[in-house]
């Protein structure tokens, strides 16, 4: 499996949970991507999108997207804007902002994301929030649950912002959408138009 790890603003790929989830994913097996952003002392939400498409490469089946804070806003727009082979497995999603008010983080909302079409982007989408997340609130994760149709889970009491350096309950997040069997295809279940045409 090629598992995407995307990290939020003043982060890297040497701080927070990040260095531990890579260490135990490769362990297991799977392919880990984890690009650390041009000037990610800057927040720039074309570049770092565009970075981010081209790091990553094309997504398919055996690709799961893993994100935390601004990152899976950005995890999202990757979601939207990369070629796919084939529908990505799953994303997780994690203490992921809906809006933040700030002027340094505004423009990264400006241009609305297409829910509508994203849900469909994803075979799984999986919201982790902890309820004494101090710096985004529980409400902004049940609004992406509502909109990408994913399975909201409540983050363990202490968790805050998932600012530490090991969470086993996202380990077991990403292994349970790993594990868990695709039962459709989306689209699979629409009457095939063509079925009837010579080819």
């Amino acid at each position: 499996m090629k598992i995407v790890l995307v990290h939020g603003y003043k982060s890297s790929p040497d701080q927070d949970f990040f260095p531990w989830l890579r260490a135990e994913l490769v362990k297991l097996g799977h392919q880990v991507v984890l690009p650390n952003y041009i000037n990610a002392s800057t927040p720039d939400r074309d570049e770092w999108t565009k970075f981010l498409v081209d790091e990553v490469g094309a997504l398919d089946e055996n690709t799961i997207i893993v994100s935390h804070s601004i990152g899976a806003v950005l995890a999202l727009r990757l979601l939207e804007a990369a070629e796919a082979y084939s529908t990505p497995k799953g994303m997780v999603l994690i203490s992921a902002p809906w809006m933040i008010g700030s002027e340094e983080f505004r423009h990264f909302f400006l241009s609305e994301l297409d829910f509508d079409v994203l849900a469909w982007r994803a075979k799984f989408f999986k919201i982790l929030h902890a309820k004494d997340d101090k710096v985004i609130p529980f409400d902004h994760a049940k609004k992406y649950a509502q909109v990408l149709h994913g399975e909201l889970i409540e983050g363990s009491v202490g968790a805050g912002h998932y600012k530490g350096d090991k969470y086993p309950e996202i380990l077991d997040l990403v292994k349970r959408v790993i594990d868990t069997p695709v039962v459709y295809e989306p689209g699979q279940g629409l009457e095939d138009e063509y079925k009837t045409v010579d080819r």
